[in-house]
């Protein structure tokens, strides 16, 4: 039987850290699903040695002595890739769920030629994640207020380009068809600081385009807001520090791209290496929609899930790990918001 192919379009700026999440996440899955029967394994050899070399580079973080400051994420993306996970039943005969993670050049979304190549790739994902560079969003605001947005925040997330996108090739869908999570990253020192509802409340300003027309078209789109520490853990360990600066004070300036050169983050405690925190998040999220729009189907679904999982797996067994990834949602507190639910999560 063949196995059941889910799309997911990884959008975000150049080095938010999209391949990042992916490499984090499989073994937050593994680790959070290991009394459970669900199995994750990357599905091809180019997404096991691309993660294995991404892993390696988180690890260089962590092993260099007295050294205290590094750059994440400082080699970009070159070309459009494509990575693949199987999610089974460890103890059934199965076919697999494959999840397929299209990520491309953050550059892109600058490049007037490039980005037409990104329409397609939209148009036939399931889900849509939105990686947003959680500094770039937080940092060097015009005010205090909760609501006030980065300096910067448009030229890494591009936010307004992305709404402009969500609405010009989403409109006139009708149906329930599609998932869109809004995935901050690399949000440690908010996090440590307990400033994850004031994250929340900027991502909510930053988008209010895209999130306008999915509230306008509330039962066509399941939105939720899920962040991730790729890094840091739940204690201070490492997080965002500065923005690199000149002698004079003034931050230095990609002059392509009017960002921020360098970002800084620091070691606040000694860590012999990563300590990823809720990165199978979004993966979670994408199985509980592929399942819940199964089950509202009136037909041929228990035929599917024959195909799917198995010759000898059960609808008792689905449900049971519909209700094991429900339990292991994340859905409030911490900046985590489900802000349009036609799905019922």
């Amino acid at each position: 039987m063949a196995d059941i192919q889910v799309n997911v379009m990884m959008f975000g700026g150049r080095r938010c850290g999209k391949t990042s999440v992916l490499a984090a996440m499989q073994s937050c899955f593994k680790k959070a699903f290991k009394s459970s029967n669900l199995t994750i394994t990357t599905a091809d050899d180019d997404t096991m040695f691309t993660l294995e070399e991404k892993n390696r580079e988180f690890t260089t973080y962590f092993s260099k002595g007295g050294k205290r400051t590094f750059t994440p994420d400082n080699d970009p993306t070159l070309e459009i890739s494509e990575y693949q996970f199987k999610i089974g039943l460890g103890n059934k005969r199965t076919d697999n769920i494959v999840v397929n993670f299209i990520d491309y050049p953050g550059e892109w979304l600058a490049d007037r030629e490039k980005v037409k190549e990104l329409k397609p790739i939209m148009e036939r994902s399931h889900v849509i994640i939105v990686a947003i560079d959680s500094p770039h969003l937080m940092e060097e605001t015009p005010t205090n207020a909760d609501d006030s947005i980065g300096e910067y925040n448009d030229r890494r997330n591009y936010c307004y380009r992305i709404g402009d996108w969500v609405i010009k090739f989403f409109s006139g869908e009708t149906d329930f068809s599609r998932m869109i999570l809004f995935v901050p990253l690399k949000c440690e020192k908010y996090y440590h600081a307990g400033e994850m509802n004031v994250l929340n409340k900027k991502v909510h300003v930053a988008y209010q385009d895209a999130l306008d027309f999915f509230g306008k078209n509330g039962r066509a789109y399941e939105v939720a807001i899920t962040p991730i520490l790729t890094l840091g853990g739940a204690d201070k360990g490492v997080e965002f520090s500065r923005f690199e600066r000149d002698e004079e004070g003034y931050i230095k300036e990609d002059p392509k791209y009017g960002t921020p050169q360098k970002a800084i983050y620091q070691f606040t405690k000694k860590m012999n290496g990563p300590e990823p925190l809720h990165c199978e998040q979004p993966m979670v999220y994408v199985l509980a929609y592929v399942l819940k729009v199964l089950l509202q189907r009136e037909s041929g679904l228990w035929d599917w899930l024959k195909q799917v999982f198995g010759r000898f797996a059960s609808k008792e067994d689905f449900l049971r790990e519909l209700d094991n990834i429900q339990a292991n949602m994340k859905t409030s507190g911490n900046g985590y918001e489900i802000v349009q639910n036609p799905l019922g999560f």
